[in-house]
């Protein structure tokens, strides 16, 4: 399987943390409260400082996606899940099989989830490189980026262990409901955010290379 760290220099060799490792670092209190960390690669990663238009996309797709996935189905806002022996990241959402009940003591795990949500300013290069590639390399179905600079959804499906997908972008509504084995009912009628994103750019397939 495909493994992806982040860069390092020279003849250094970093030290990578299992996830095992960070949990009980966690615990035991080392990170303060207010620094927020994520393990990707074995790496410690802090998280950025969200500033308003991020959270509130968040707020708005994690409201879009409880109203159209299954009951059986669990809606995660910036929660860790476990991808490996040395990734935890925090997407910023996260789709996963259900009941609630089932991640009282333990994270969602790769076959847990239909789809990762990553709401990208700053943050592009890493949701789109990093991130893209391993979520791609061990078949999460469905991955979007939220690109908050270009008001635009990237929809990312088909994953390969390469780390290749099959794109298909456009905006949000096309996308939202169109999850694999997550299939909206009709419960009631949801209106995707209409905030995000306003430009509608062609629908077109591409073949996206890491």
């Amino acid at each position: 399987m495909a493994t992806d760290t982040l860069a390092t220099t020279g003849a250094v060799t970093p030290y990578r943390l299992t996830v095992r490792q960070f949990e009980k670092m966690i615990v035991a209190g080392i990170f303060p409260e207010k620094d927020r960390v994520e393990l990707l690669g074995g790496v410690l990663v802090a998280k950025m400082t969200k500033h308003t238009p991020h959270n509130f996309a968040i707020m708005q797709f994690g409201y879009a996606l409880r109203d159209l996935v299954r009951p059986d189905w669990v809606v995660r806002e910036e929660k860790s899940v476990v991808l490996g022996r040395y990734w935890r990241p925090e997407p910023d959402i996260a789709v996963a099989r259900g009941p609630r009940d089932r991640y009282r003591e333990a994270d969602p795990r790769t076959a847990d989830l239909g789809l990762i949500v990553e709401v990208s300013d700053s943050t592009y290069p890493d949701d789109r490189g990093l991130k893209w590639r391993r979520y791609a390399s061990i078949r999460i179905p469905t991955y979007w980026i939220v690109n908050l600079p270009e008001r635009r959804v990237e929809a990312y499906t088909n994953p390969i262990r390469s780390g290749q997908r099959r794109s298909v972008r456009g905006a949000a509504r096309r996308w939202l409901g169109r999850l694999p084995d997550v299939a909206p009912t009709p419960r009631r009628s949801a209106r995707p955010p209409a905030d995000l994103p306003r430009r509608e750019p062609p629908a077109r397939v591409t073949i996206v290379a890491p």
